[in-house]
């Protein structure tokens, strides 16, 4: 990507590339592994709830986010 190019224009060309699915699979590896969701404890079963629903809404948010910017969403804008 050039260096001239706005944020936006470096996220279209991102979103539009090839290398979109790789970064949701990056993202997928930084998460690490999903414990189960039934912990030793209450306590930690309701850790592991919170953790699981916070990954899956920010993974999932990225590949909307992903998907908008390939429909769109950023064009013509600074």
């Amino acid at each position: 990507m050039e260096e001239n190019q706005s944020k936006n224009q470096k996220k279209i060309a991102l979103a539009q590339s090839v290398h979109a699915p790789v970064i949701i699979e990056l993202i997928k590896d930084c998460m690490g592994t999903n414990p189960q969701l039934i912990g030793k404890t209450q306590w930690a079963t309701v850790v592991n709830a919170v953790r699981l629903e916070v990954q899956g809404n920010i993974l999932n948010a990225m590949v909307k986010y992903l998907d908008e910017i390939r429909n769109g969403s950023l064009s013509g804008k600074e």
